[in-house]
């Protein structure tokens, strides 16, 4: 997994947005606070707006303000809102079957690891990580190797559609 620089601004923009508690950021502001060329930051501001994170307001006075409840959202969910579902192994891509899952030795692992993955990034949200009230945190299912069929099966049955 690759966490891209538009995903990576995207969640610095999202912290300064919890920061500045509803008042209007301008995207001019962001991109210099960022170090990022305005353009850039313009097309994160778009993308946020699209997904339904920020509202946008034009003119003078505009700015970007959060949309929704930093409570209520995890740094999974930004990041699948950036950039799509999250992918470990090109095999596991686009929700289609891998065609050598049933002889793959492999295909099991890689299904583990994208759900401890997304139970890792999904266990904290925006409020809770910029205002360090809590770090990621790993369930303790994955901690006993016993627990490895069950998460992976139901890992699988998600890819697969069965």
């Amino acid at each position: 997994m690759d966490i891209s620089r538009k995903t990576d601004y995207a969640f610095r923009i999202l912290a300064m947005l919890v920061g500045s508690k509803g008042s209007l950021l301008s995207v001019r502001t962001a991109a210099e606070e960022m170090d990022v060329p305005y353009s850039f930051a313009r097309s994160i501001q778009h993308e946020l707006t699209k997904v339904g994170f920020i509202e946008s307001l034009r003119g003078v006075r505009g700015g970007m303000r959060l949309k929704i409840d930093p409570a209520s959202i995890t740094v999974n969910d930004i990041i699948e809102a950036m950039q799509g579902p999250l992918v470990v192994n090109k095999c596991l891509k686009d929700g289609k079957p891998c065609p050598r899952r049933e002889s793959c030795c492999y295909h099991p692992i890689w299904i583990g690891a994208k759900a401890l993955l997304r139970d890792y990034l999904s266990s904290v949200t925006l409020e809770e990580a910029v205002n360090c009230k809590r770090n990621p945190c790993v369930n303790s299912k994955f901690t006993k190797r016993s627990e490895f069929p069950n998460y992976v099966s139901r890992e699988n049955e998600y890819i697969t559609g069965k």
